[in-house]
């Protein structure tokens, strides 16, 4: 049975049984008949995302308002579905990416904008991609190179993207551009764009292979000369900071699948330690394994009830978009660092047989690697959240220097 928050409402407790059963009935028999097929990791995929369209599970939909075809479950339905697909051990990167891509459109886009993106996007006959890393751009967001200039109705682009899962089979990239360089200091650089993929002057470089999710279409992007039409635009010319940072709050809720994947990092501990025996006894009766074993719950509850408050506070209205900033940060981090320290506990306590594919300990120790540094590396957040402490006001966060990092004058000095 499904663990509730105590503050959700009857509709959302019978949505998290109904994803619970769907799971459990429908997503993960279907996959582990693929598996046993032999099926390729990048066919389980495809196949597992369209069972969650047909069913009415894909993660855009349960976010997304009833008008433009979506369930309207808000983002304790959202965070639902990603913990209990995690749990699954199924890959669905295929809608997780887009909904990261549609996330500015949904918390942005003007009616227009939703009627027309939306629509197809949630009903999985249009697929999104989210571009912000470059060759040169990392943790450095706000040093984004890829140059829009205006050109009457249409902005021309120009530059590179990297990293960018879904790139070549998406339909829209979701990217971010510069548009007025000297503005950098007060965050008023940068300009979103839900940009076409079939526009001329798009071209795919390279696909990067991952030592993680190995499935995930990976690729390297190349504007030529792309003319967007301004339509395209999401809010204005200098708003694409403020749509960048509140888009990643809804990727930083998506951690919930570390949730799920370590409810299997636990189940698998305890089935094992109960029947491994050695000098005599199960080992579960060991106090080495029974603190592994402690470390692993602790860990997830912890990081179990925070998304749901965070989900909680989206959904209600509760927190302003810098303090939620600072809140899912902390997630982010704590969640993620978890993971990868669970999985190492579950790996010790299952010995050699936890080092066996089979057990899907090293696939959740893998991508518990990625995940530190996709979203803004944990290092990088951590400075975001204590340099926090020590600003007074909004304003001096945004405008300090050392908020901002060095700058090129700052390094010819050293």
């Amino acid at each position: 049975m499904f663990d509730y928050m105590p503050w959700w409402d009857k509709d959302t407790k019978q949505f998290a049984d109904e994803v619970e059963n769907f799971c459990d009935t429908e997503l993960q028999p279907r996959a582990i008949k693929l598996l046993e097929q032999n099926r390729d990791p990048m066919t389980i995929q495809w196949e597992a995302s369209k069972i969650c369209i047909e069913k009415g599970f894909h993660p855009l939909m349960v976010l997304a308002e009833e008008k433009y075809g979506g369930r309207d479950k808000g983002y304790a339905g959202y965070t639902i579905l990603n913990e209990e697909i995690g749990r699954s051990m199924i890959n669905i990167n295929p809608l997780l990416t887009s909904v990261f891509g549609a996330g500015p459109i949904h918390l942005f886009g003007t009616e227009a904008q939703k009627e027309k993106f939306m629509i197809p996007l949630v009903k999985g006959e249009k697929w999104a991609s989210i571009a912000v890393t470059e060759p040169d751009v990392g943790n450095d967001a706000a040093g984004i190179q890829l140059h829009a200039e205006k050109d009457g109705d249409e902005w021309v682009l120009n530059g590179w993207k990297r990293f960018i899962t879904l790139g070549p089979i998406s339909d829209y990239h979701m990217l971010y551009a510069s548009t007025a360089p000297d503005m950098r200091r007060i965050h008023r650089h940068l300009t979103a764009f839900f940009v076409p993929a079939d526009l001329p002057g798009i071209t795919y470089e390279k696909i990067n292979q991952l030592i993680g999710d190995v499935e995930m279409a990976n690729s390297v992007i190349r504007y030529r000369d792309v003319r967007v039409p301004e339509s395209h635009m999401i809010l204005d010319a200098g708003d694409g900071w403020t749509v960048m940072t509140s888009a990643l709050n809804i990727e930083r809720l998506g951690i919930a699948g570390v949730v799920g994947s370590s409810k299997n990092l636990l189940e698998t501990s305890r089935a094992y330690g109960r029947r491994r025996v050695q000098f005599g006894s199960p080992i579960s009766r060991y106090n080495g394994v029974q603190l592994r074993m402690a470390n692993i719950s602790m860990k997830m509850n912890l990081t179990r009830v925070y998304l749901y408050y965070l989900a909680h506070l989206l959904d209600t209205g509760e927190a302003d978009m810098f303090t939620f900033a600072l809140k899912s940060s902390t997630a982010k981090i704590f969640g993620t660092q978890s993971l990868t320290e669970m999985a190492l506990d579950a790996l010790f306590i299952c010995g050699g047989d936890g080092y066996l594919q089979e057990t899907g300990i090293g696939g959740i120790l893998k991508n518990g690697a990625l995940m530190q540094i996709a979203g803004g590396s944990n290092d990088i957040l951590k400075l975001f959240i204590g340099r926090n402490e020590f600003m007074q006001d909004v304003d001096e966060r945004m405008l300090t220097p050392s908020v901002r990092g060095p700058t090129k004058e700052d390094a010819d000095k050293l």
